[in-house]
């Protein structure tokens, strides 16, 4: 019998906070669109693959039932006919945009595990999407893009399936400094900022959905004349976009620190299809006003550092599987209460090309959710070469549309500053050496 964690506060959060919402736009879904090449499949044959290929996943199997100390993992039988669909469109790429945004706004049956997979055609002549969703209660983006491999990634034997595992390794315990150390970290970033409080312009549940696409060449240039990840490129385009938006249009904020806050994915390899977030939302302050771009990016590197270290993902772990659900349960909502919650940045890797048996799949495009009361929720996902970010956007943030070309402008930028001489590279430092983003 497979062994996973009970459901823990950050599940139980994510699955209530969407009944807060006033609209169905920020709700707690999370995904990814597949764009692949070739002939559109026939449905009885995917829902075949699909229920083939994911048997053996528990996150695909469960469900989230009861609150509290009664909440557990249910299990629950996947129906293809009722996971897998198809729909036409009309032709056009805004034509498969809006069915993606329709898609995101169906509702979840109570009954079965909350998870779907929807066949669009009719918008390209040669050529499919495949739009996974799930609840984000219970997949996590690390989920998501392990059930993508399982779907659409090589054949791996049985045995050396991580969804194989049976039991977790052992964690030691972490030592008393970095407990203390981090502890510290944590709380420098717990007091509230204020920033979307606004009695003039309330947030709202609506929500603006967009994509952008860079290519990783680019990023990893960028990222190599700053001694930075990719990571670190990625948020410093999107703290300038945002401090350049703020001095225009939310000018209370405009010369104020913009808190992030980062789920650090905490998955162990034992735990690839388990039920359930395996992430820390831990929250950095991006530095503030019109710095010169490749300052930002020093300066953001610094501030993002520590969540690169192994120590200090150790503790987020420990927090996450030994506190008591009491006190997890008070953080979760702590950080996350009115005052605290600003917007979210995460990141997603594929490493594996993926492909629907003739059919290539050429790029992913990620689905991120917006929760109520955060003003925007943005994930880049690297795949095959692309950059691609999802930026779900309150529509209530007055020209909202401007910020994803304001973050693909200033990924230009550094760019173009990093490709200066003056802007040569700098001696490697040992948080540079142990970032985990590509």
């Amino acid at each position: 019998m497979q062994t996973f964690l009970p459901p823990s506060a950050a599940d139980l959060f994510l699955r209530d906070l969407e009944q807060r919402a006033d609209h169905p736009d920020a709700g707690s879904t999370i995904g990814g669109v597949l764009h692949l090449s070739g002939a559109v499949p026939g449905l009885p044959d995917l829902q075949e693959h699909v229920a083939a290929r994911l048997s053996s996943l528990a996150c695909t199997t469960h469900l989230l039932h009861g609150d509290g100390r009664r909440a557990q993992w249910v299990r629950a039988v996947p129906h293809p006919a009722r996971h897998v669909s198809a729909q036409r469109l009309a032709r056009g790429r805004a034509a498969l945009e809006e069915a993606v945004r329709e898609l995101l706004r169906d509702p979840w049956p109570v009954d079965v595990p909350a998870w779907r997979l929807v066949l669009l055609h009719g918008h390209v002549d040669d050529g499919f999407a495949l739009l996974y969703l799930a609840h984000h209660s219970v997949q996590d983006g690390a989920t998501v893009a392990e059930i993508l491999h399982a779907l659409f990634g090589p054949d791996v034997p049985a045995e050396q399936s991580a969804a194989a595992l049976r039991t977790l390794p052992a964690e030691p315990r972490p030592r008393l400094r970095q407990v203390l150390r981090s502890a510290a970290l944590l709380l420098r970033y717990a007091k509230k900022h204020h920033m979307w409080t606004s009695p003039s312009q309330p947030l709202s549940s609506r929500r603006r959905t967009a994509w952008v696409h860079a290519s990783v060449d680019s990023l990893k240039t960028t990222a190599r004349a700053g001694d930075a990840s990719t990571n670190d490129v990625y948020l410093t385009a999107l703290g300038h976009a945002v401090a350049q938006w703020t001095s225009t249009h939310w000018p209370h904020a405009a010369e104020a620190p913009i808190p992030v806050m980062i789920p650090v994915n905490l998955r162990a390899k034992g735990e690839a299809g388990a039920p359930g977030n395996r992430l820390f939302l831990t929250r950095v302050d991006l530095p503030a006003g019109r710095l010169p771009l490749l300052q930002r990016l020093a300066e953001t590197r610094r501030v993002t550092s520590p969540l690169k270290l192994p120590e200090h993902r150790a503790v987020l772990r420990a927090a996450l599987t030994r506190l008591p659900t009491g006190l997890l349960r008070r953080l979760v909502a702590a950080s996350t209460a009115p005052g605290r919650l600003t917007l979210v940045a995460s990141s997603l890797v594929m490493r594996e090309r993926l492909r629907y048996g003739d059919a290539v799949v050429t790029r992913i495009d990620p689905v991120m959710c917006c929760p109520p009361g955060a003003p925007l929720a943005a994930v880049m996902l690297v795949y095959a070469g692309e950059a691609s970010v999802c930026f779900r956007i309150d529509e209530a943030l007055p020209d909202a549309d401007s910020l994803p070309g304001l973050w693909r402008q200033a990924l230009e930028d550094l760019s173009t500053a990093a490709d200066r001489p003056s802007a040569g590279p700098r001696p490697a430092t040992a948080a540079a050496a142990l970032t985990s983003e590509p």
